[in-house]
């Protein structure tokens, strides 16, 4: 009877207390926060990237300090979760405004005469304290007043269900784990949509106390619900033991992304099963290639119409000499890679077009520092080459003669304008430059073949399908960029240097290789209608690889993946080649018996560096039927027309017809400077 009294004295002093000073506290209380402010404001400390489709992609750590994942919609979690904790933490949730007096009163008395720290905050006051975590707020008698007109007003401002979602996004489960994704991340490998009443359990009894040990933790599980404690033991143990693998298919993206400071969810451009499918590529590359010191490999994959990055690999992972540098934004040296746009400013330029002849033969070239002397890869010169040749081919002496036969930085503006963000001065490079000295990335790169592709109009790319691009900037003509793709495109081009089964020979695709000094790196960057693909292969260290060149190093992870796309992602469009051969073929008047060389229109220059004696032009005819042809040159000069002829150009105008008898079969006209 004693005890009784005492209570209901202790009650009513409690009641009598709490409404005494509600109108002081009232002024004194920390005001309640919006709840859309309180989500918005919410930092997850990790990254997490999904692919296209919404499948995960990358899992990526910002904050150390503490474990918070995605903040979790109340519709999204496990009613089974929000039963369990409500039953651990607060009953009456449903039918009280805040304060559960019935609560708060059998707290004070455990206190105070059973020795126990039984608690009576409810939900709503245990978030009271998530969100202003001054701990100086809520001590003693004027804090529990100071605490009561706050969750009046927050119960007033919010409703249930925003007070239990925020709650569970808060509150502190286990170790690190703050917030309900988090410690299902943690415990179960799981989302909170996919929590059992079991693991639910398990969960809701951590609230109170988050470093219970083992036996602990299941005797309190198994006093809430006694009807599972015999599989507490087992769950418990598989959730202190669990070691999550955390998705980890787009390191360097992630890596990226967060360091221009995104957080939480991040949807992106890219294919998982293609992303995926690269890096086993990849892996099975550099494990071939160990043996000649090839530890490092990134591809990148864009859609030519819209500029979406679909696969963005900038490692070899395990294989790796340094797994955390990015191979798509590393500076690399170019080598050949540079050359269709060399050609494609000369051809835009009229100075020579696809047959147009070149001559592949040793040269020394005078500039401002000195006498440079290009050599072929192989250390051996072809002679007279078309120009389609010597770009498939990859011939450098050619490389250089037509950026000496350019005569001013266009190539470099061509190159600046396609955004190669590192170039130095022109003068730094010399004729060089031809040959790919310059440093680049293999993002930069990619997106200057994607200009061919698009008809020499260049633009950047996007990783995230919501981002708006700036309109795209027209390079070069839609005439020089055909030209360049269907040189690239046909494999007969590529015979002379590569043969006509390599690893570049893939219908519908247009590619060029490339190899910097002392083979540290190989590249290997291709287009079809829908995609272009960029490969590199080399050392991060830069060390250099032994006997390893771009179409044996790079050029096969390039051509399973565009096979792979070819697969996947077939174009509803005639091919690559088709188009470009649709648009070179022309019929010919005279089967069998035609000029091949020299083109009509041409312009040829001639370059002082060379002796005159050593400057010629060849005169080539088509001549099945092996009939009696002759040239005529400025309607005076008769020559037989052989198989080829080297005529020693002059300045001026000249016109060229070819004959048989008194019928004139054909006259183009070249103009010298």
């Amino acid at each position: 009877m004693k005890k009784k009294v005492a209570a209901g004295i202790i009650a009513g002093t409690c009641v009598l207390g709490l409404a005494g000073g509600l109108g002081y506290y009232a002024v004194t209380s920390p005001s309640v926060p919006d709840f859309s402010k309180v989500e918005s404001s919410y930092k997850s400390s990790d990254l997490f990237l999904v692919d296209r489709k919404g499948q995960p992609l990358q899992q990526w750590r910002q904050d150390l300090s503490k474990r918070s994942f995605l903040w979790v919609k109340y519709k999204d979690i496990s009613p089974d979760v929000i039963s369990a904790v409500l039953l651990s933490e607060d009953k009456n949730f449903q039918q009280h405004h805040g304060v559960d007096w019935k609560a708060l009163v059998a707290s004070a008395y455990q206190r105070n005469f059973k020795d126990s720290s039984r608690g009576g905050s409810t939900v709503s006051m245990q978030l009271l304290k998530l969100l202003h975590p001054r701990k100086e707020l809520w001590q003693g008698f004027s804090g529990k007043l100071r605490q009561v007109v706050a969750v009046t007003a927050l119960e007033r401002h919010w409703s249930k269900e925003q007070i239990l979602e925020a709650y569970l996004n808060l509150v502190g489960f286990r170790g690190e784990a703050r917030g309900l994704s988090a410690a299902v991340w943690n415990m179960y490998g799981q989302t909170p949509r996919d929590v059992s009443r079991l693991d639910a359990t398990l969960l809701a009894v951590l609230i109170r106390s988050p470093n219970a040990d083992a036996k602990q933790w299941e005797k309190r599980a198994c006093w809430q619900a006694p009807d599972l404690c015999s599989a507490f033991e087992s769950r418990i143990r598989h959730a202190n033991n669990l070691k999550m693998s955390t998705s980890n298919e787009a390191l360097h993206l992630a890596q990226r992304i967060s360091r221009e400071g995104q957080r939480g969810l991040i949807q992106t451009t890219l294919d998982r099963d293609l992303q995926n499918y690269i890096q086993e590529q990849i892996t099975g590359q550099i494990r071939r290639l160990k043996e000649q010191n090839v530890n490092d490999a990134a591809v990148l994959v864009v859609e030519n119409a819209t500029g979406e990055v679909w696969a963005y690999v900038g490692g070899s992972g395990a294989l790796s000499s340094a797994p955390y540098v990015d191979g798509v934004q590393a500076l690399r040296q170019a080598g050949s890679t540079l050359k269709p746009f060399l050609y494609a400013t000369a051809f835009e330029k009229n100075l020579l077009h696809a047959d147009s002849w070149i001559e592949d033969s040793a040269v020394d070239i005078v500039f401002d520092r000195g006498v440079y002397k290009p050599q072929n890869h192989d250390r051996q010169f072809y002679g007279w080459v078309m120009a389609k040749t010597a770009l498939g081919s990859s011939l450098n002496v050619p490389a250089v003669k037509v950026f000496k036969l350019l005569n001013d930085d266009s190539f470099w503006n061509k190159l600046k304008s396609l955004n190669f963000k590192n170039l130095e001065d022109p003068e730094h490079y010399g004729p060089a430059l031809a040959l790919g000295v310059a440093d680049v990335t293999l993002e930069d790169l990619t997106l200057a073949y994607r200009s061919l592709a698009r008809d020499g109009y260049f633009g950047p790319m996007k990783w995230q399908p919501q981002e708006t691009l700036p309109s795209s900037q027209s390079v070069f003509t839609v005439e020089s960029a055909k030209e360049v793709r269907m040189i690239l495109t046909e494999n007969q081009n590529r015979a002379l240097g590569f043969g006509l089964d390599s690893a570049l020979a893939l219908s519908g695709a247009a590619v060029k290789t490339g190899t910097s000094k002392d083979m540290r790196d190989n590249w290997c960057v291709g287009m079809n209608d829908r995609f272009t693909v960029g490969v590199w292969v080399g050392n991060f260290g830069g060390e250099p690889m032994w006997n390893v060149m771009g179409v044996t190093g790079a050029a096969p992870i390039w051509k399973k993946t565009m096979m792979w796309l070819q697969e996947h992602y077939p174009s509803d469009e005639v091919t690559l080649a088709e188009n470009e051969k649709k648009e070179s073929s022309k019929p010919q008047a005279y089967p069998g018996a035609r000029i091949l060389f020299p083109q009509d229109g041409m312009i040829l220059a001639l370059d002082p560096a060379i002796p005159a004696a050593n400057q010629k032009m060849p005169l080539l005819v088509e001549n099945i039927q092996h009939r009696d042809l002759y040239w005529q040159i400025n309607e005076k000069e008769k020559i037989k027309a052989t198989d080829s002829y080297l005529w020693s150009p002059s300045l001026g105008r000249h016109r060229f017809s070819l004959y048989e008898g008194e019928k004139k079969l054909g006259e183009v006209s070249v103009l010298v400077k």
